[in-house]
């Protein structure tokens, strides 16, 4: 599903996004060249503020910071993105894991939160 919500989804040449991913474009999404994303990932370049306890959180608003993924990134499957996030070039993201900080190029992270598990480079 590509849900633009006002902000805008940039997909590079030779992607793939497998069945049943939600990307969103809200803070604006770029996808880079040559990545690979496996089924139901999920990209959310917004998040509600909360902050005014007086105030319901649907009507405090949005921060949308945006989403950017660079060349070569492979997603595994049931990844979630979070807004602000930055992803370098030839990282990998395991499985399940919950991305809210940047991934330095030819990182591997996984987990939830998402933390450094090994490095493409030797």
């Amino acid at each position: 599903m590509l849900a633009s919500y006002g902000g805008n989804i940039k997909i590079g040449d030779n992607c793939s996004i497998n069945p049943s991913c939600i990307l969103y474009g809200h803070g604006g999404l770029e996808i880079g060249n040559n990545v690979r994303i496996a089924a139901q990932c999920v990209f959310i370049p917004a998040n509600h503020i909360f902050d005014d306890l007086e105030k319901p959180i649907y009507i405090q608003g949005l921060r949308k910071e945006g989403i950017i993924i660079s060349d070569d990134v492979w997603f595994g499957a049931g990844v979630k993105v979070l807004d602000g996030v930055k992803v370098g070039k030839g990282a990998v993201v395991a499985a399940g894991a919950v991305l809210n900080k940047d991934v330095n190029p030819f990182e591997i992270v996984g987990g939830v939160p998402a933390k450094v598990i090994g490095n493409r480079l030797k």
